[in-house]
């Protein structure tokens, strides 16, 4: 579990670098895509290492956090297709509103706290 959250952790650090210029309007860096591309191929690991890590060692019940492991999976696969809204906005040369971002971000966020408190309780 604790390879998943450093992965996701990565990713959430790479995701509010982008997302600062993204909000502000400024044009992303000449590597820019490839920053993105990071940020989603980085978060999709976690999620991966997250499906693996709870098959093998699902959360004890006794501390309360069966559920989390679930939830976790689930809010990430939502976080993965908002992020997937975004690129398809953004090959279509269109500007999506912050709401999208902050949606995405605030799914993922979620997911990791509740990843945060199987690693920490586990």
């Amino acid at each position: 579990m604790t390879i998943a959250l450093v992965f996701l952790l990565l990713a959430a650090a790479l995701g509010g670098y982008l997302s600062i210029g993204y909000l502000r309007g400024t044009p992303p860096p000449a590597a820019g895509w490839m920053l993105g591309l990071v940020h989603g191929v980085v978060g999709a690991a976690g999620l991966l290492e997250l499906v693996i890590g709870l098959d093998r060692h699902p959360p004890p019940a006794a501390d309360g956090v069966a559920g989390f492991g679930v939830g976790a999976e689930a809010l990430l696969g939502l976080a993965i297709l908002l992020g997937l809204l975004v690129i398809m906005a953004a090959w279509r040369g269109k500007r999506l509103s912050g709401v999208v971002i902050g949606a995405h971000a605030s799914v993922a966020i979620t997911a990791i706290v509740l990843v945060s408190a199987i690693v920490a309780l586990g």
